[in-house]
């Protein structure tokens, strides 16, 4: 007995057919601003929360917190800024902002991954929901406060000002 050809599946091209039928779809436009209030600002803010509990004399007895300034600062770089950037790139057809707030929270909470990049045992694996909570806490603030600095493009409509 021999085995039937595969027979391509018509959902893509049903799909493909129907996008050509209705045109390009509208889809959410964040400028610079937008994304340096999104992104840049709770970074900072988070920076800016960590040097103020460096500079609190009794924390000091706990070992210095100036390292976690660091993670913070790579943790932004390395996760935050390129995971912000893909969530803005493949959402840009959700208008649904909501849903782009969820997704700059849990870049946040990817945060915390960067503590065991440091390749440090014992007591700071457990700094992980320490950096990621507050950090998708503030990321997730900081696009909801990029909200007003978002566009909605809609193609073939004449563009605002």
């Amino acid at each position: 007995m021999t085995t039937p050809a595969p027979v391509k599946s018509t959902a893509r091209a049903r799909r493909k057919a129907a996008r050509a039928v209705s045109g390009p779809r509208p889809r959410l436009r964040m400028g610079l601003n937008g994304f340096l209030v999104a992104w840049l600002l709770p970074n900072l803010l988070m920076a800016a929360v960590v040097l103020a509990l460096t500079l609190i004399p009794s924390l000091q007895r706990f070992g210095t917190l100036t390292p976690l300034l660091t993670v913070v600062g790579i943790a932004g770089l390395v996760i935050g800024l390129p995971l912000c950037l893909l969530v803005n790139r493949a959402f840009r057809h959700v208008l649904n902002q909501w849903v782009h707030v969820l997704a700059y929270a849990l870049v946040g909470m990817l945060y915390g991954l960067v503590v065991l990049a440091q390749g440090v045992g014992g007591v700071l694996p457990m700094l992980i929901p320490v950096i990621g909570f507050p950090a998708a806490v503030l990321m997730g603030l900081g696009r909801l406060a990029a909200r007003p600095l978002v566009d909605v493009v809609v193609p073939g409509a004449e563009p605002r000002g």
